[in-house]
């Protein structure tokens, strides 16, 4: 789940820098011959098109957990079984048009791209199921086409990491990449292996859903919950 969304680019300068945008075609200058283009899939390419199963919706539903007193790893495991179950079955939607005219621009001139996710491998067919709904493939320019197994899972252009250190699991494959996510600790993870490695980055700060996610509303989505075999959107939701 994530808060924030952000690209990085391993360059070829030791200084190490975020930079904050809200619109994705704000990395298309940064963007050179020679990177691997790497997108996570949550509230980055996709969302669900309603607040129930949202990343906000899951700091929402663990907190509350949390304050039920619940132990930290009770809770998350709680909201993680819910979340899942969501996402088996929720629609989605793009988070933002340019994302896809992006992505889709990258691979008509055969630009290496694929998706890095810390989704368990487990529920690999239903993120690519959710992408292929939108008319997205990132397999057609990954880096690699066969599946690669080793504790985390590589299928169809997209990286599953399991709920691992982000920047460890990239390290195993790729030295030099932008990467595109919407959650703040996982750009850091990458930060940390990049200083440890001599890697080069600049990050990007994402802000498309940032006030999307400021207004998010538990009653919206509490009601969604009970209504949700109807996948009720929120412009069409009214609260009783």
């Amino acid at each position: 789940m994530r808060y924030l969304v952000f690209f990085i680019l391993l360059a070829f300068s030791l200084n190490a820098k975020i930079i904050e945008i809200k619109n994705i075609k704000d990395i298309k200058p940064y963007i050179t011959k020679d990177t691997l283009v790497i997108f996570d899939l949550d509230n980055t390419i996709m969302e669900p098109i309603q607040e129930y199963g949202s990343d906000q919706w899951f700091a929402y539903q663990l907190n509350k957990y949390l304050k039920e007193k619940l132990s930290f790893e009770d809770a998350l495991q709680k909201t993680l079984y819910e979340w899942f179950e969501i996402q088996a079955i929720t629609k989605v939607k793009l988070v933002e048009n340019d994302v896809k005219d992006l992505i889709s621009n990258l691979q008509e001139i055969n630009h290496p791209i694929m998706g890095l996710t810390a989704r368990d491998y487990d529920f690999a067919l239903a993120a690519i199921k959710q992408l292929k709904s939108l008319n997205l493939n990132l397999s057609k320019t990954a880096p690699f086409k066969k599946n690669i197994f080793d504790d985390t899972l590589f299928r169809e252009g997209i990286l599953f990491a399991n709920g691992k250190n982000k920047g460890i699991v990239l390290s195993n494959f790729f030295k030099k990449i932008i990467y595109i996510d919407d959650k703040k600790h996982h750009v850091e993870e990458i930060e940390i292996f990049s200083k440890e490695n001599k890697v080069e980055f600049i990050g990007f700060r994402y802000g498309y859903l940032d006030e999307k996610v400021k207004k998010f509303d538990h009653k919206i989505s509490d009601k969604q919950k009970r209504d949700f075999s109807n996948f009720i959107c929120n412009d069409k939701l009214i609260l009783e």
